[in-house]
C-alpha cells in the first residue's frame, strides 16, 4: 500500500472518531467519508458533475449536503415503467435497482426518441418536465438522446442541488436552476447554496470557466434569477446550458454502462452488481492516456471534495497551477477530482462544439479579499487558454472518450476547433479578458443580445460551472 493510502486510510479513522462526536462534524464529512468508503467497495467512485456516490440521507431536511429528500416525486408520463419513483429514489436507503423490475433505456431501443425520454421523467412540479422536454427538443441532437440509453429514471426536482449521477439507481439528478422559465417557477425551486461552495476558501488562486462563441460571447445564460434585470428565460436561452449538464451527467451514465454493455445486462440480481463486471471508459482513459499531475490531484480534493490544504498547496499562485494545468491533459481542473469527472468533462467538451461551436475558457485566477462585494475582474487571471480542447493532448484524450461513448468517428466534429488553445491575457480581470480577445470590428457589432447574454451573469455561473 503507497504511503498516500496509507494516510487516507489513517485520515478516514479519524474522520470517524470526529463523526461520533459531534453532530456539525457530520454535515461538513460525511460526503468525504461516504465517497472513500465507496471507492473501497466498487471499480472507482466520485463523479456526476458534482459527486457520483451520494450519501444516504439520514434526517429530515430537505436537502442535506447535496442529498435532496426526493419526498414529492411523480412520473411524469402515463407511460412510465411502475417501478420508476422507487427506483429513483433507492439510493436513498443504500439499495439498488432491481434488474426484473427497471432497465435502462437502451435495452429496448437502439434509437431514443423524446417520447422515450419522457417515459422516464420523474418530478416534483411538472413545469420542470415541461421546461426539460422543450430544452432537449430545442438542442435536437440525436447524439444527446441516444446518451440517456445508459439510463432509468431523470428525476427533476425542487431540492436538488447540486446535480449528480448515482449508480445505484443509473439516474440523474437535475438541479431545476437549470430550467426555470419565470418567477412563478423560481420561487418553487428550495433556496440554498451548493454545499461545497466554500470548500478551497484560504488558497490563493479559484478555478473559472465559461464557453463562448467564434466572438467570445457567452453561449450559456444565466441560471441565477433577478427581480430587476433577469426576471424570465425561453427555451433557446435555457438550451445551451441544459446541453452542458446533460452531456456531463449522461456521460457518467455512459461511463458506467457504455452502449455495448446494456445487450449483457441479466434479468436478475440489480443494476449496480451488473455495473461490476463491465470495464468503464475511465478505466481505459487512464490505462491508455492519464493524467500525471499530483499536486492538481491535491488541489482537486481540496476544492470539490474538501480536503484539508497543506501549507504548500495554499502557497501556489493561480500562474503556478496554470503552468502545471498547461502541460497536461486535462479539459479543467475538475478533471483531477476523480477518474469520472475526467471523462465526463472531455465529453462534455465536445459536445458544446459539435452542437453550439462553443470554445471553453479556462483560467486560475487571484481570489479577492471580499469575495461577497468582488466584481468579476477582481478575479485576476494568472493563467488561462481559450479553446482548451484545441490543446493536442487534450484533444486525443476527448476523441478516445467520445468514440468509446457515442460508439462512433468524431474526427468531424473536432475539425472545428482552432488550430491551437489561445492564451487569455495574464493581470486582467476574467470578464475583461472577453472583450480584450475581440477585434475592434467584433466590439463594434456587439449585438444587444449578447451583449444582455454577458451582463445576465453571476460570477458563481462560472466558478460552479462544472458542478
Amino acid at each position: 500500500m503507497s504511503a498516500i493510502k496509507q494516510q487516507a486510510y489513517i485520515w478516514l479513522g479519524r474522520t470517524f472518531i470526529s463523526w461520533m462526536m459531534t453532530q456539525m462534524a457530520v454535515f461538513k464529512l460525511v460526503p468525504k467519508l461516504i465517497l472513500l468508503a465507496s471507492c473501497s467497495l466498487f471499480i472507482g467512485c466520485g463523479g456526476g458533475g458534482g459527486s457520483n456516490e451520494r450519501p444516504e440521507n439520514g434526517g429530515s431536511s430537505v436537502n442535506v449536503n447535496g442529498v435532496p429528500s426526493l419526498n414529492s416525486l411523480s412520473a411524469f408520463s402515463t407511460n412510465s415503467p411502475p417501478n420508476l419513483v422507487s427506483c429513483s429514489k433507492a439510493f436513498l436507503n443504500n439499495e439498488s435497482c432491481s434488474l426484473s423490475e427497471i432497465k435502462p433505456l437502451g435495452v429496448s431501443t437502439s434509437s431514443v426518441s423524446l417520447s422515450d425520454i419522457e417515459s422516464r421523467l420523474v418530478v416534483s412540479h411538472d413545469w420542470m418536465a415541461q421546461s426539460f422536454l422543450e430544452a432537449v427538443g430545442d438542442i435536437s441532437s440525436q447524439d444527446l438522446n441516444n446518451l440517456f440509453k445508459s439510463v432509468n429514471a431523470i428525476v427533476i426536482s425542487y431540492d436538488i442541488r447540486p446535480s449528480f449521477y448515482h449508480s445505484y439507481t443509473a439516474s440523474m439528478y437535475i438541479d431545476p436552476r437549470y430550467l426555470w422559465r419565470n418567477k412563478d417557477e423560481w420561487d418553487s425551486i428550495f433556496k440554498q447554496d451548493d454545499f461545497r461552495s466554500d470548500y478551497g476558501d484560504g488558497l490563493r488562486f479559484d478555478a473559472f470557466r465559461r464557453y463562448v462563441d467564434s466572438n467570445g460571447d457567452y453561449v450559456t445564460w444565466s441560471n441565477t434569477f433577478r427581480t430587476s434585470t433577469y426576471e424570465s428565460r425561453s427555451t433557446s436561452q435555457i438550451a445551451p446550458g441544459l446541453l452542458r449538464l446533460l452531456a456531463h451527467e449522461l456521460a457518467h451514465a455512459n461511463d458506467y454502462l457504455p452502449h455495448d454493455s446494456l445487450s449483457s445486462l441479466g434479468d436478475s440480481g440489480t443494476i449496480r452488481e451488473a455495473m461490476n463486471g463491465i470495464t468503464p471508459v475511465r478505466q481505459q482513459l487512464e490505462s491508455s492516456i492519464p493524467l500525471a499531475d499530483d499536486t492538481l490531484r491535491d488541489v482537486a480534493d481540496v476544492m470539490f471534495g474538501g480536503a484539508n490544504a497543506s501549507e504548500f498547496i495554499r502557497s501556489i499562485e493561480p500562474s503556478q497551477a496554470g503552468a502545471l494545468f498547461d502541460l497536461d491533459g486535462a479539459e479543467d481542473l475538475y478533471s483531477y477530482y476523480t477518474p469520472q469527472e475526467d471523462v465526463a468533462m472531455l465529453l462534455e467538451s465536445l459536445m458544446m462544439l459539435k452542437r453550439y461551436s462553443a470554445l471553453s475558457d479556462v483560467a486560475f485566477v487571484s481570489v479577492p479579499d471580499d469575495r461577497d462585494n468582488a466584481s468579476c475582474n477582481d478575479y485576476v487571471i494568472g493563467w488561462g487558454q481559450r479553446a482548451r480542447l484545441a490543446d493536442p493532448n487534450v484533444e486525443q484524450r476527448a476523441a478516445f472518450v467520445a468514440e468509446r461513448i457515442l460508439g462512433r468517428d468524431v474526427t468531424n466534429d473536432l475539425s472545428t476547433l482552432p488550430a491551437d488553445a489561445t492564451q487569455l491575457p495574464t493581470n486582467t480581470g476574467w470578464c475583461a479578458a472577453m472583450d480584450s480577445l475581440r477585434s475592434f470590428e467584433r466590439v463594434s457589432s456587439y449585438s444587444s443580445q449578447k451583449a444582455m447574454t454577458n451582463i445576465a451573469r453571476d460570477i458563481e455561473d462560472d466558478r460552479l460551472v462544472n458542478w
